[in-house]
């Protein structure tokens, strides 16, 4: 499967909240880097440590957590996806744009870069 169908469906199981599906389109050792300095920062490593993300995100959120795929743009080894999220945390509501640069191995995700669009809002809305 070529990256930017892999990157469409990776969209769609998180949308659907299809954790094996997603989970499927990650490599083993995949890394997950996130800028900033909340509780969602840092550099996320291996299958393991990604879903463990993916589920403090959700429980911080209430599962209030979205995102918008508006764009995708990809060659043979990444994607470059243009998403719009939102979501409530703490009696806050955040509504962004970010983007994320995807790189892959073998078909799948090796690795994700989050470009977010305003770093001081992301980490005031993610603040421990």
């Amino acid at each position: 499967m070529d990256p930017e169908a892999v990157t469409r469906r990776l969209y769609e199981a998180l949308a659907a909240g299809d954790l094996e599906a997603y989970r499927a389109l990650i490599a083993e050792d995949v890394v997950f880097h996130v800028d900033g300095t909340s509780i969602v920062a840092g550099s996320h490593r291996g299958i393991d440590a990604v879903l463990r993300l993916g589920t403090l995100v959700i429980g911080e959120t209430g599962g209030t957590f979205r995102t918008d795929l508006r764009s995708v743009l990809a060659n043979d080894s990444h994607a470059v996806v243009l998403h719009h999220w939102t979501a409530e945390r703490r009696g806050r509501r955040i509504s962004m744009d970010n983007v994320n640069v995807y790189r892959f191995e073998n078909g799948l995700v090796a690795e994700r870069w989050e470009v977010i669009a305003d770093q001081e809002e992301h980490d005031a809305f993610w603040a421990g």
